[in-house]
């Protein structure tokens, strides 16, 4: 593959992007345009309200609102620029979205730009849903669709597995008319298959050689259609494919058993899960820090009272410092000074943990870890190191309120994973470490999720899927349902 085809790759995709961000732009604008003419001076209502100069410069803010909310609900992805249910449902979730949001500003602001009469947001709303699922779905995505069927624009794709699944895989993609994917090989764990060709499609590599195979043959994307392997084959399969860097895709049912709480997005038709393609990225990343520093600020002066309270009980019943500190990883693996109410006797081995953590990362743990909101991932049942007062602080989780200050210093965010204890990261395979790319947080999808006794792999695979699908909505859902588990102090040890 010559760096021309690369650029040629790389220039049709940014070229169906920015249509797609024009079109919405003047979709947006004239909507607002539209919806005002109609309610203040078409005198099809009785009010007249003359457009002011002022309101065209407002009405260019609102356009790029309701952009960036559209790149938060995934609108300019390439999968969703090309689906069309998807689009729909982006669309009517963003529209609304944007427009709530702005009601909550005029609100706010007390300001009267387009807000005069509620009816023209009304109008705004079904004008842009008209228009945008007009111009997106029947006009853009036919014009992208086809244009993408070029080979040179399309995305370079290896599978994995060139048995039965890699080749239904490649069947079903073959068969769906958008076809934006260009099937450069298989790998498979046999190496006799290398050099033979499977429907049409050459072997290029064995399973062992992945990394080097994508680099070689300038792959965009892996797919892993592997089946009939055991629980650790898949997982070791799957570390090997994370070692590119690339997006992995997840088709096989071996996978999908391992990620049952996640959701599978339909690629050319094929369902595939998704674990190496994050949302949080530029103006997102602003925006859940702005929520972080706003909330954390909040539940800081609402909780203090509490931090007193808590102080006294600890220095009263235990000898010892009133915080527990402690190195923790945190995003991208660099360590920081985690604190916690102390919980535990002062001075207590940590080689009693140092092996229960080795034994549940490997697999081979007895289900005796439990995951609550606040909660370490490697928190064992019956922890002789606790003390009386400390197990109360557990059960409530209140010896997390500390981590308020990590929020506020940016070492944490309120939503993310849990933060690893810096030896834990010894026992790490390869794709485990992709936990390490969101800021760490006070809580989480798995520590919310209902599943107390569920394998390592099983949480990270939950952890990658907040990564992977992340958005201030999922943030928010994920700090509502922490409220009942802390309340009923489920799985809290």
């Amino acid at each position: 593959m010559n760096s021309r085809s690369i650029r040629a790759r790389r220039r049709a995709r940014q070229g169906g992007l920015f249509l797609f961000l024009v079109s919405d732009a003047v979709c947006i604008y004239g909507s607002f345009l539209a919806a005002y003419w109609l309610r203040c001076l078409s005198g099809v209502f009785p009010t007249f309200i003359p457009i002011q100069p002022v309101h065209f410069w407002i009405l260019g803010g609102l356009a790029i609102v309701m952009l960036l909310v559209f790149s938060l609900q995934g609108l300019y992805k390439p999968e969703i620029m090309t689906a069309a249910i998807d689009q729909l449902i982006g669309l009517f979730n963003g529209v609304s979205l944007g427009i709530l949001l702005l009601l909550a500003v005029a609100f706010v602001a007390k300001t009267e730009y387009f807000v005069e009469r509620r009816l023209v947001l009304g109008f705004a709303w079904g004008f842009s849903l008209l228009t945008l699922s007009t111009a997106r779905v029947l006009l853009l995505r036919p014009y992208l669709v086809g244009r993408r069927g070029r080979e040179a624009s399309r995305a370079r794709v290896l599978v994995v597995g060139a048995g039965e699944g890699g080749r239904d895989f490649v069947r079903q993609v073959r068969e769906n008319p958008a076809d934006l994917h260009h099937i450069v090989g298989f790998v498979d764990d046999d190496p006799a298959l290398e050099g033979a060709e499977v429907e049409g499609i050459p072997v290029i590599g064995t399973t062992d050689d992945v990394e080097a195979v994508a680099e070689r043959h300038q792959i965009d994307e892996i797919f892993l259609a592997a089946t009939r392997l055991r629980q650790d084959e898949a997982i070791e399969l799957l570390s090997k494919c994370m070692r590119s860097k690339l997006p992995v895709k997840l088709v096989s049912d071996s996978f999908r058993l391992m990620a049952s709480e996640a959701t599978i997005r339909r690629i050319d038709g094929v369902p595939t899960l998704s674990v190496h393609e994050s949302p949080m990225l530029g103006v997102a990343l602003v925006l859940k820090r702005v929520v972080d520093l706003l909330v954390s600020a909040a539940l800081l002066v609402i909780v203090s009272p509490i931090f007193l309270v808590v102080g006294i009980f600890i220095k009263a019943l235990s000898p010892g410092p009133i915080l527990f500190k402690q190195t923790r990883a945190g995003q991208f693996g660099r360590p920081f000074a985690f604190y916690k109410f102390r919980t535990m006797r002062v001075d207590t081995d940590d080689r009693l943990h140092r092996q229960y953590a080795q034994t549940f990362i490997n697999g081979n743990d007895d289900g005796a870890d439990e995951g609550i909101p606040g909660r370490g991932v490697f928190k064992m049942k019956n922890d002789p190191r606790v003390t009386s007062v400390g197990r109360i602080l557990r059960r409530t989780s209140l010896d997390e309120l500390p981590q308020l200050f990590n929020i506020l210093r940016g070492e944490m965010s309120l939503v993310g994973p849990r933060p690893p204890i810096v030896y834990e990261l010894n026992h790490y395979k390869e794709w485990h470490k992709r936990r390490l790319e969101a800021k760490p947080g006070l809580t989480g999808l798995w520590q919310v999720s209902g599943r107390s006794s569920v394998p390592f792999n099983e949480m990270v695979l939950m952890d990658l899927y907040y990564i992977d699908n992340w958005s201030l909505w999922f943030d928010f859902e994920i700090l509502l349902r922490t409220i009942p588990v802390i309340l009923f102090g489920k799985g809290a040890y």
